[in-house]
């Protein structure tokens, strides 16, 4: 079966700017904030946001005083001038698109001209629209909605901006025909028309299903599926992956994706993870079998456990000093043990972050939880022959690392009142980063007596790779975690800050380790190099994209491991 992502796909600009702002004023105010309506036609966002402080509000009663927030639909001309009055401060989040439009019947109107609505009467964006008609308005849903219209002058024909383009020509060429004087505004948004071509071009490729994912009172999500039943295709207007059935696409060769423009990235991603598990799930051949085998190492994390292992040879065999396992074991334990324990804390929000991990985190957790407790005994067991100061930094960065997620530490650093000290625990990608720094090079390192040259060359190129990896994978995650309120370097910095502050980091560590490679005889390990280039291609690659498969490219993003490790063989 084929699994196809539609190009338009996930927020649309306008909800997108929406989510900013509403996010921001989250995170950095403590007063109440009301938005009147739901903000966006997407439930589990709306929930997600209304558990962080976002209340949705359905009257007007009792906003004297408040923080109001104007939905991305728009309201009601008298009901803003209500809100402007008595609230303390007020967002408004209206899409550009939608507040152009009540902008030309506004003007129209004080003009003389008669408003027609090509719209869905009862949508909230309609309802708006139809305030600022103060010379008269009829909404046409259809072409024989055009005999209620009523004699006059001149005539302003608009649309709703998530009306279909097809049923807006139609119309607009029935009322030319029976009318004199008509002044047309096509102000159907791009984003709506570029996803209904998609599907039309789905279509014309023979598909033979589509996936629509989107709120079910989404008109624009509606209208997708609507579009696509008509043309004959089975079709899936789904809310979250939950809903999708392994046996519904037995007989499916080619399935399209899509979704409206109030869907956050998370859920398409959770939808996209589904459905290559059900393409996948019954393989008994290659490459089922393949893709299986990769997505449970990879949720398990024992290829990233593998990678720390990897890492430790290298730092060792680029100092001169002897490749020995245990410090490269000690590696693969503490990474896995880590990763295996933090993801157990945080398992509520992954379950809605990334439920395929979850799926997989619970149902093996009787078997994970005790391998990491034994791997965290294992790796101090084998540090102990270490000098003592060594053997002391593995045991304070196992016992760190086992609690960083715990209820507990996120009490006391919260109880420290110290900002600074609570964003450099907030930065997980840092505090990371200098985990796998400390177990995979500085301490083997140290223990092996390395010159302060190689010292610094490889724990330079190190902190830098992770780093890298760290940011993109923020990157990857950056609409969940914007919503879910998490602070990643891409959530405070943005994602074009956060990529270029890696991009320096993975430069400066590049230009050291250029430099001091052949100063110290290591000539070969220079094609290391090429793992911190790789990382810079995906990061241009992804850095203006919408949205992305997370399951693609974590796997892109270890195969740069995989790389390592056959770098590793080259050189040693």
């Amino acid at each position: 079966m084929k699994i196809e992502l539609a190009r338009h796909s996930g927020f649309c600009m306008g909800v997108r700017d929406a989510i900013l702002t509403i996010v921001e004023e989250l995170n950095t105010t403590s007063e109440e904030i009301l938005v009147y309506g739901p903000l966006i036609h997407n439930p589990q966002t709306v929930a997600i946001l209304g558990k962080r402080g976002l209340k949705t509000i359905h009257t007007l009663d009792d906003i004297d005083g408040k923080t109001i927030a104007v939905r991305t639909h728009g309201i009601p001309i008298e009901n803003l001038r209500d809100i402007k009055a008595r609230s303390r401060r007020y967002l408004n989040l209206t899409c550009p698109r939608v507040s152009r439009v009540q902008g030309l019947i506004k003007n129209y109107s004080g003009k003389g001209y008669y408003t027609i609505i090509i719209g869905d009467r009862d949508h909230a964006e309609v309802l708006g629209l139809r305030s600022y008609a103060a010379a008269g308005v009829t909404v046409v849903s259809d072409v024989a909605d055009i005999d209620t219209i009523p004699g006059a002058d001149k005539y302003i024909v608009v649309s709703q901006t998530t009306q279909d383009r097809e049923l807006f020509t139609a119309i607009v060429g029935e009322l030319e025909k029976r009318f004199s004087d008509v002044t047309v505004f096509n102000t159907i948004c791009d984003s709506t028309h570029n996803r209904q071509s998609d599907i039309r071009d789905g279509i014309a490729r023979n598909i033979d299903a589509l996936v629509v994912v989107g709120g079910r009172q989404s008109a624009n999500t509606t209208r997708l599926a609507q579009m696509s039943r008509e043309c004959g295709i089975r079709t899936f207007h789904i809310e979250t992956e939950a809903e999708l059935a392994a046996g519904d696409f037995r007989d499916v060769k080619h399935v399209l994706v899509t979704a409206g423009a109030s869907t956050p990235g998370w859920i398409i991603n959770n939808v996209m993870e589904r459905l290559y598990e059900i393409q996948y799930g019954n393989s008994r051949f290659f490459p089922g079998i393949l893709i299986k085998f990769l997505d449970f190492i990879l949720r398990t994390n024992i290829l990233s456990a593998a990678a720390a292992a990897f890492i430790s040879l290298f730092a060792l065999g680029f100092a001169g000093a002897p490749t020995e396992a245990v410090p490269a074991l000690a590696s693969f334990l503490y990474i896995f043990a880590m990763y295996t324990l933090n993801n157990h804390f945080e398992m509520d929000s992954l379950l809605i972050r990334n439920p395929v991990k979850y799926a997989i985190q619970n149902r093996y957790k009787h078997i994970l939880l005790p391998l990491a407790v034994l791997a965290l005994g294992a790796c101090l067991y084998l540090t102990v022959r270490y000098e003592p100061w060594i053997t002391l930094g593995y045991l304070i960065s196992c016992a760190l690392g086992a609690v960083y997620s715990t209820r507990m530490m996120k009490r006391i650093v919260s109880k420290t009142g110290i900002g600074l000290i609570e964003k450099a625990y907030n930065l997980k990608n840092i505090v990371s980063s200098f985990g796998w720094l400390i177990v995979t090079t500085a301490l083997p390192l140290a223990a092996a007596g390395a010159d302060s040259m190689s010292f610094i060359a490889a724990c330079s190129f190190v902190f830098a790779l992770v780093f890298f990896r760290n940011v993109l994978l923020d990157i990857i995650a950056f609409q969940g975690d914007l919503i879910f309120g998490m602070k990643t370097f891409s959530t405070m910095l943005g994602v074009a800050s956060a990529g270029r502050i890696a991009m320096a980091v993975s430069a400066a560590a590049g230009v050291v380790f250029a430099l001091i490679a052949p100063a110290v005889g290591r000539e070969l390990y220079l094609v290391f190099l090429i793992n911190l280039a790789y990382f810079a291609t995906v990061f241009y690659r992804i850095r203006s994209a919408n949205y992305f498969i997370a399951l693609k490219y974590e796997m892109l993003l270890d195969l740069n491991f995989v790389m390592f490790a056959a770098f590793y063989f080259m050189v040693r």
